[in-house]
């Protein structure tokens, strides 16, 4: 998350600002900037910063906003299976398919695996042996939650 701020400095631009004057191009070159922030706190500081040094009286933000980089939203926009899987499948910490399925993504990332492992899935497809028993366990498990949210009411 990046966070971007724009500020007119200098008391004859602010208020040319409030009276919705056009700058010229000297002046929006001179009083108008932009500045980005990596982290809330830094912009945070930065603001503290100004107003220690030249009074809130001498620079107005006119344009502040959150800006989302691309890693950031890829991740966001990611469903972890995972995570909800581990809270709505039964028995999730007992499971021999959960089992399976670390193994078989340990495989896939080419990571090492158990001797034991190594023989049982041998001459297996591993991608979709690992498709299968995903699918699998995300099924129990959304059939889990849908339960909980849906119970089964024999009233109806």
């Amino acid at each position: 998350m990046k966070y971007l701020a724009e500020i007119i400095f200098g008391k004859d631009q602010i208020q040319k600002y409030h009276n919705n004057e056009t700058f010229t191009d000297f002046e929006k070159t001179i009083n108008i900037k932009k500045f980005t922030f990596e982290t809330q706190t830094e912009r945070n500081a930065f603001y503290k910063g100004i107003a220690e040094a030249m009074g809130w009286l001498e620079i107005i933000v006119i344009n502040e906003s959150e800006e989302n980089d691309y890693k950031t939203k890829k991740e966001e926009d990611k469903f972890d299976y995972w995570t909800f899987i581990e809270k709505y499948y039964p028995n999730y910490y007992n499971c021999d398919d959960v089992l399976l399925s670390d193994i078989l993504t340990k495989k896939l990332l080419e990571q090492e695996i158990h001797k034991d492992d190594e023989e049982y899935i041998k001459d297996w497809n591993f991608r979709n042996e690992l498709f299968k028993t995903d699918k699998k366990l995300l099924c129990q498990a959304f059939e889990n939650y849908f339960n909980i949210i849906f119970p089964c009411n024999l009233d109806l």
